[in-house]
């Protein structure tokens, strides 16, 4: 197939027709038609709830295992999944290494479009190489389209290397599962604004990504009920944040929290094992590590007090 008529084909390329006319259309009526369309997205993820829990699953195994989550996109796929990667280690307190998108142009096509750097198979096996992918490890690509060389090539590569692979697309599902071992096929019909994948392609991404992360972290024991135990405290920001969950594990007084805060080297998940247990910093590491970092199972159920 000629790739005029591959990408002619493409869901994400097609008209919708239950939206012609949007230039004669008013501002409210442009955020109704939107916010309609966004919804339809969001019920697309909920339909492909089966496969995102299999992503979760072979995410958790590989960085349980000391392996790492590596999101492989282009364009605004890949932005969106630099986004989520990004997001990991202030909220999760993982080291950058754990959760790494792999962007077709490199650091620069973050903050400008660089959309000619996903056409090259070659490249995105070469960056797969780069990174020494291995069977530990889980390979996300991101492809609004199913279809975007970069992407393809680089989960190709990832596969002879005996990794892992999902892949995250708005394109058709039989496509889809040549290329991965779990393809994750959201069904959100034609864009608003017919090619634009930053819509509702782009929404039903970022909400599967985010679900990808959060639930693998839950999973591994870095919340605690609902709370983000192992949150970095490198603002001002996060800094109330941990103090309100030291409180809330504990509840003691701020006064006493910002102690056991700075005892603890600034882990709320720490800090709520020194105050339960009586240990020292030290200690409270170890014990948290002999039960895979899951605070629930050191210290058990805890009331709010706070």
């Amino acid at each position: 197939m000629a790739d005029d008529e591959l990408y002619e084909g493409l869901p994400t390329e097609q008209r919708n027709a239950g939206l012609r006319h949007l230039d004669t259309r008013d501002e409210l009526e442009l955020v109704d038609l939107i916010h309609g369309q966004d919804r339809e997205a969001l019920e697309a993820v909920g339909r492909a709830r089966r496969p995102i829990a299999r992503a979760v699953r072979a995410a958790t195994r590989a960085l349980a295992g000391g392996g790492r989550l590596i999101y492989l996109g282009a364009g605004t796929s890949g932005r969106l999944a630099a986004l989520d990667a990004a997001e990991c280690p202030p909220t999760f307190g993982t080291q950058p290494s754990r959760v790494v998108a792999l962007v077709a142009g490199g650091n620069r096509a973050l903050r400008r479009a660089a959309e000619g750097a996903e056409d090259s198979r070659a490249d995105g096996r070469r960056t797969v190489r780069r990174l020494r992918v291995g069977p530990a490890d889980l390979v996300c690509g991101v492809s609004a389209s199913g279809v975007t060389p970069f992407v393809l090539g680089g989960l190709a590569e990832a596969r002879r290397r005996g990794c892992p692979t999902v892949l995250v697309t708005c394109g058709t599902a039989e496509r889809a599962r040549q290329h991965a071992d779990t393809a994750i096929c959201l069904e959100v019909g034609a864009e608003t604004v017919a090619g634009s994948t930053r819509m509702k392609a782009g929404l039903a991404t970022k909400a599967v990504l985010h679900t990808l992360s959060t639930a693998s972290m839950i999973r591994l024991g870095k919340v605690y009920d609902n709370l983000m135990v192992d949150v970095r405290p490198t603002s001002r920001k996060l800094m109330r944040r941990a103090l309100r969950i030291v409180r809330q594990l504990t509840g003691v007084s701020e006064g006493r929290a910002r102690r056991l805060l700075a005892e603890s080297g600034g882990s709320p998940k720490v800090a709520a094992v020194i105050h339960h247990l009586g240990l020292s910093r030290r200690r409270a590491r170890s014990v948290l590590a002999e039960h895979g970092g899951r605070l629930r199972a050191v210290i058990g159920e805890v009331t709010d007090e706070a």
